[in-house]
């Protein structure tokens, strides 16, 4: 925040030293002059000193409005992105998002771990070499999740119809 008290006291040395100033000009003893002058050159100092001040708490305000920028348009472009995804379980109890149909993108068939989508990460899970209980092991390479995945429903593509896919062979 912009400080008021820096800006308060630029002004009043400001006053000052135009004060100082008015006075100076019906002096004509030397010593007065002088003891003027380095009251002036206090001022004029003061002022200079609130100035910074309320120039570098503006320079945070700018520092802290940009950051605030990002995460604004972080979040907006997050938005359209989830926006593309739903919710589905892919076997008991096993919950991913997928592209709702005709929002791929041209992208191919993916899925995102639940966990990390709704940390506001775009995880895409991946097939590992692991088998249990005759079910390839998935995981999340962001949370380190692992999912057991058989044979799922995959979304019907827009050319053709939509059929079960099985993981192990891609088909």
């Amino acid at each position: 925040m912009v400080d008021l008290t820096a800006i308060t006291g630029m002004a009043t040395s400001i006053r000052a030293a135009i004060d100082i100033t008015k006075a100076m000009k019906d002096v004509h003893d030397a010593n007065v002059i002088q003891t003027k002058t380095f009251e002036l050159t206090r001022e004029i100092m003061a002022a200079q000193s609130y100035a910074m001040e309320a120039m570098q708490a503006q320079t945070a305000l700018l520092a802290t409005v940009r950051e605030l920028g990002e995460k604004i348009a972080k979040l907006e472009a997050w938005n359209a992105e989830k926006d593309r995804y739903a919710l589905r379980e892919v076997g008991p109890g096993v919950l991913v998002y997928t592209t709702k149909q005709g929002m791929d993108n041209g992208q191919p068939f993916h899925m995102l771990c639940a966990n990390c989508y709704d940390r506001g990460i775009k995880s895409i899970i991946q097939s590992t070499q692991e088998l249990q209980a005759g079910k390839r092991m998935h995981m999340c390479p962001h949370c380190k999740n692992k999912i057991p995945l058989g044979a799922i429903a995959r979304p019907a593509p827009s050319v053709a119809s939509g059929t079960d896919f099985d993981l192990h062979t891609g088909r």
